[in-house]
C-alpha cells in the first residue's frame, strides 16, 4: 500500500508556500505601488491571488490520492453473471469502507487509532488486489474464499471500524481512568481481530501464488519434454542451409 502523506505535508507545506509567496508578492508590489503613488489595494489583491494559486496548486500536487478500485479484467464471457455480481458488490463495499476510513482520519489523531485505521484500509486494499486476479474471477459466487472476501468488506472490517469509532471518544482526559482503560482494552481487541483477518488473507494469497507456481512447474516440464531434442536438431538444419548463406553474390 502506498504510504499516506502526513498533514504537515498535505496541508502545512501548501499553507507555508502560499503565505510566503503572498507576503513576498505584497511587499514587492506594495513598494512599487507606493513609489508610483498608488494605493495598496491592488498589490494586496494581487498577492491574495498569487497565494491562492500557489497554495491550491501545491495542495493539489501533494494531496493523498485515493487508490483505484479493483477492475474485473476478464470479459463477461469468462466470468459468470453470479460471480460478476458478487465481485462488483465486494468492490463497491470496499470502496465505501475506504471512504469511511478517510473521513475518520480527519478526527482521529492518536497513533494507536491511526494505526488501526491503516490496518483496516490495508485489508480492504488487499481484498481489491485479490479480486483483480484471474484465480478469484474464475470461481463461483458460492466459493468459500469469495464469500470470505464479501464478509470482510460487508461486515467484518466495517464492524471493527464502527467499534473503533465508538471507542476513540472515551480515550481523552475527560473520561475517567477506568473508562480510558476499558477503551484501551477495546483497541487491543480490535487490533487482535484485524490480525486474524490479516492472517486469513495471507493464507488465501499463498494459495493463489502456490497454484500459479504449480502451473508453471507443469508448463516447464512440458516444455522440457517437448523440446528435449531440439538443441541437437538445430545444428543439422544450419548445416543444411549453410551453402545458401555462404555462396557468392554471383552464384546466387
Amino acid at each position: 500500500m502506498r504510504r499516506r502523506r502526513g498533514r504537515w505535508l498535505t496541508v502545512g507545506v501548501p499553507v507555508v508556500l502560499a503565505g510566503g509567496f503572498g507576503i513576498a508578492s505584497f511587499m514587492v508590489l506594495g513598494v512599487s505601488s507606493l513609489v508610483g503613488g498608488a494605493g495598496l489595494l491592488t498589490p494586496f489583491l494581487a498577492a491574495l491571488g498569487i497565494a491562492a494559486v500557489v497554495g491550491g496548486g501545491s495542495g493539489f500536487l501533494l494531496r493523498n490520492r485515493r487508490p483505484r478500485p479493483a477492475r474485473l479484467a476478464r470479459t463477461a464471457e469468462d466470468v459468470s453473471a453470479g460471480t460478476r455480481a458478487m465481485l462488483e458488490k465486494i468492490v463497491k463495499d470496499s470502496a465505501q469502507g475506504r471512504r469511511r476510513i478517510h473521513r475518520m482520519r480527519r478526527t482521529v489523531h492518536g497513533p494507536t487509532e491511526r494505526h488501526l485505521l491503516d490496518r483496516a484500509e490495508t485489508l480492504l486494499l488487499r481484498v481489491d488486489a485479490l479480486l483483480s486476479t484471474a484465480a478469484l474471477q474464475s470461481r463461483r459466487a458460492s466459493d468459500p474464499d469469495v464469500m470470505l472476501l464479501e464478509g470482510m468488506t460487508e461486515r467484518y472490517v466495517p464492524e471493527l471500524v464502527s467499534a473503533l469509532e465508538g471507542t476513540v471518544g472515551f480515550l481523552g482526559e475527560a473520561s475517567t481512568e477506568d473508562t480510558r482503560a476499558r477503551a484501551a482494552a477495546n483497541l487491543q481487541r480490535i487490533d487482535e481481530q484485524l490480525a486474524v483477518l490479516d492472517g486469513r488473507l495471507d493464507r488465501l494469497e499463498n494459495q493463489i501464488v502456490t497454484g500459479v507456481s504449480r502451473s508453471l512447474d507443469v508448463h516447464s516440464e512440458f516444455l522440457r519434454t517437448r523440446f528435449a531434442e531440439q538443441p541437437a536438431e538445430f545444428p543439422e538444419r544450419r548445416a543444411q542451409g549453410s551453402p545458401r548463406s555462404t555462396g557468392s553474390p554471383t552464384e546466387r
